[in-house]
């Protein structure tokens, strides 16, 4: 079936596999160790933490995703991240990890579109650890992490298996507070100890936002944008403010398209699945319409198609020549959001000089 929501955002989920099985299986464990292994044995929780699980710098403590205390190494290195969210926010904060979710959101084979160039570099040569939206934990194991940033919309099972190889960290993906891509950053800068360089990215971020917003202030205000994209066939997705690209857009001083925010009204998340046939309603009082994009701004096969029909054409931001890429709908870490604000300033150059 295919999804109603970006890829990117779909739920983990795998077969259990018990701690005896995965860990015998990989030759982790020695066979005269097997007996510590048992339901119900002692050493457990030694082997789970214990004052080696941080290495010479010790660990520490802190609250995750589901507000869970996990202990964790003070500054981890070894760091498998199951999300391609979290592992841009590690690449920003400087740390490169082992093992990471697939970063592609068209289905395999783009990652590069979906990667700036500066993190692809170091990216490609990453073992990919997601396979279906499963992660992969006998590869897992292998890489020995030891520190595991999973997805708060990680299965229990899944969870609990992970938890016999490394510390599990869940950082938020879905949720009330998904638009909230900073906080994002903010907690795996939390995990990976790196707090001094999370302060140092939000603030050059926000000096960023507020050079555009001096720059294209005569033309953003009283400007009516609108934010579109399609992950199935025939039907959009609309977009609230209260989304990632409002976080971009509302601090340049425009406004959100009345009709797209009544579309999402009363959903837990602000975005909505609706009929390409209502894009007329959804986005009709828009001046300038943003559609999801890769990085170099090519569409997948479903947003092309929502784009080439009668009824979008016939949108009036559309007809006047009004519709740009916005990159990533869903925006993973500031170098994400760069790409977007660089696109964002390049259609305001373009509707200025209309």
């Amino acid at each position: 079936m295919t999804p109603t929501t970006p890829a990117s955002d779909r739920r983990t989920t795998t077969a259990p596999l018990g701690r005896r099985s995965l860990l015998t299986g990989l030759g982790l464990l020695p066979l005269g160790a097997l007996a510590a292994c048992s339901d119900g044995g002692t050493d457990e929780a030694s082997d789970a933490g214990g004052s080696d699980a941080g290495g010479a710098s010790g660990t520490r403590t802190v609250t995750d995703a589901f507000g869970t205390e996990v202990e964790i190494p003070a500054r981890a290195e070894k760091v498998v991240v199951l999300h391609y969210a979290a592992t841009q926010a590690a690449m920003d904060l400087g740390l490169t990890p082992i093992g990471t979710g697939p970063a592609g959101q068209g289905g395999g084979g783009d990652e590069e579109e979906w990667v700036p160039a500066e993190l692809w570099a170091e990216l490609k040569d990453v073992p990919v650890v997601v396979s279906q939206q499963e992660p992969q934990i006998e590869k897992i194991a292998e890489l020995e992490p030891d520190l595991i940033l999973a997805p708060n919309t990680t299965e229990d099972d899944v969870r609990q298996q992970l938890e016999q190889i490394a510390p599990v960290y869940a950082f938020l993906l879905r949720g009330g507070q998904r638009k909230d891509w900073e906080g994002r950053v903010k907690g795996v800068s939390e995990a990976l100890g790196r707090e001094d360089e999370y302060t140092a990215l939000a603030a050059d971020w926000k000096q960023e936002l507020d050079d555009a917003a001096t720059a294209y202030a005569d033309v953003a205000q009283g400007l009516v944008v609108g934010v579109v994209a399609s992950y199935e066939e025939g039907n959009m997705y609309a977009w609230g403010e209260g989304n990632m690209q409002g976080t971009l857009l509302l601090p340049l001083g425009v406004t959100w398209s009345a009709q797209e925010n009544a579309a999402v009204e009363g959903e837990k998340e602000p975005e909505k699945t609706v009929s390409n046939e209502r894009v007329l309603d959804v986005v009709g009082d828009a001046q300038l319409v943003f559609y999801d994009s890769t990085l170099s701004g090519s569409t997948t096969a479903f947003t092309t198609a929502l784009r080439e029909s009668p009824l979008y054409r016939q949108l009036p931001a559309v007809a006047a020549g009004h519709e740009y890429p916005f990159g990533k709908n869903t925006i993973a870490g500031y170098s994400d959001a760069r790409a977007s604000l660089a696109k964002i300033t390049a259609a305001f150059d373009a509707y200025r000089g209309a």
